[in-house]
Formats: structure tokens, sequence, C-alpha cells
């Protein structure tokens, strides 16, 4: 993924941005539990957006897709997709320098290979009535007070890698294979892969002998793919991946 323009990031925290990536994931009820009382109140996603005139600037509290495109970002979910011309942009609040470092932290954090430009967060800010129409395309934005929490979208694995994607698959371990996926990666003719774990250390949980090591349910990340051609005829796929969460029973819903 090309480097995200960062530097733009930091000039412009104070402005609405926007940018694309498909139409969204869904985001888990259980991620949008309510607050106390008398705290922010928390609402879905897709009720702000299908009734925006009950909260423009209301202080709120959501769970959502963060999809960072290349010049700006987008929240979406799967349960409500929106059109181009609906799209919720997003800006930034910040009220002093801690401020807009921690937005920065969460920026890059995003946009790392791990994350590869999209999370599901859960953020504090207001909805203004506020559009743009220009490399920035939306209807209302979004501006974030800050965030409450990152966490990695996760996909099924079901046989393909892709480089900032982030899996759940189940695992096996082997004392002459290490750890490897129980579902082999979809290969061409010809190619040879290796998975490497860049963290497998700091899980011994997965290390051959302990109890119930055998197969696991692993979260993880795709890192980097490289591919590089050995002999006219043959070619060796190195995946690069980190490991998240290790689930102690395999169960893929």
């Amino acid at each position: 993924m090309k480097c995200l323009r960062l530097s733009l990031m930091y000039a412009t925290l104070t402005l609405a941005a926007a940018g694309s990536f498909g139409a969204g994931l869904s985001v888990p009820r259980s991620m949008t539990r309510a607050s106390n009382a008398d705290e922010i109140p928390t609402v879905l996603f897709c009720d702000l957006v299908r009734n925006p005139l009950l909260y423009f600037d209301k202080t709120v509290q959501l769970t959502a897709v963060f999809t960072q495109a290349e010049e700006a970002q987008y929240l979406s979910d799967n349960d409500c997709p929106l059109s181009h011309d609906d799209q919720i942009g997003v800006g930034y609040v910040t009220s002093n320098k801690q401020a807009s470092d921690e937005f920065n932290k969460r920026i890059r954090l995003i946009g790392s290979p791990e994350y590869a430009g999209r999370a599901v967060v859960t953020i504090v800010g207001l909805l203004r009535d506020s559009s743009r129409r220009d490399f920035a395309w939306y209807r209302y934005r979004f501006d974030i007070v800050r965030f409450e929490s990152v966490f990695h979208v996760t996909v099924p694995y079901q046989g393909d890698l892709q480089t900032g994607t982030t899996y759940v698959a189940k695992a096996r371990c082997d004392a002459r294979l290490g750890l490897s996926l129980a579902v082999p990666a979809a290969m061409p003719m010809h190619y040879a892969m290796r998975i490497e774990w860049t963290n497998l250390a700091e899980f011994p949980e997965l290390r051959v002998g302990t109890r119930n090591s055998r197969e696991r349910q692993i979260v993880f990340s795709v890192l980097s793919d490289d591919i590089r051609q050995m002999t006219a005829n043959r070619w060796n796929r190195t995946v690069r991946c980190k490991i998240l969460k290790v689930r102690v029973r395999p169960r893929i819903s």
C-alpha cells in the first residue's frame, strides 16, 4: 500500500476529510454498548445517517468502520451502505497539541501495514451539516473529538492471503512444519510458499508440545507478501504475518 500522506493530515486536522474503501463493513452490534446515563450518549452509526437532523451538532459516541483513502477518510457500516453523494466525511476537533498528537498517532496506526487503512473505531464527536464536492466528496461531516478504541477489521480466512487484511483462521502446531494454517493458501503451479510469523515467540501456547496446542483459532494480519522468481519455472513466496490473538477452541461463526 502506498504511503499515506500523513504530512498533509498533520496540517489539516481541523479540516474535513473523506475517502472510499468499497461498501464498508458491518459493525458488530455488541460494539455499540450504551454509555452510562450521565455520560455521552451512544448511538448506532446507521441511526445517525438515517436521521441526521436529530444529531447535528450534538456530541455522541458511535462505532463505525474508519477508512483511509489516499487523501481523506470515511466512516461507514455495511448495514447501511451509502451512495457516493451521501458519504460521511471525517473532521477533527483539536484544542491543543496533545490532542493533535493523539489524532496523528491513531491515523498512523490505521495507516500502518497491519491495518492497511481501515479499522473498526469507537469515537466521540459531532455530526455537522457540512458537505464537500472536490477531492473529498461527502454529504455530512463527522468531527471526531477523540478516539475511544481502534480494532482490526477481521474476515474469515478462506485460502487467500492479501497484504493489509486481518484474518480469523484455524492453525496447527506441528513438530516438523511449526505453526501452519489448517487450510493451505491457494497457490499457482510452480510456487513454493512460506509464512513467517513475526511474533510467534509472544504466544507460548502455540509451541509444539503444549497441551491442546495441536489446533487453535488465531487472528492474524498479513504485513507483507514477497514473490520472487527463482528459475524460469519456479517462484518463491514469503508472507509475513503478525499474530494478534489466540483462541483456545477453533470456532468460526
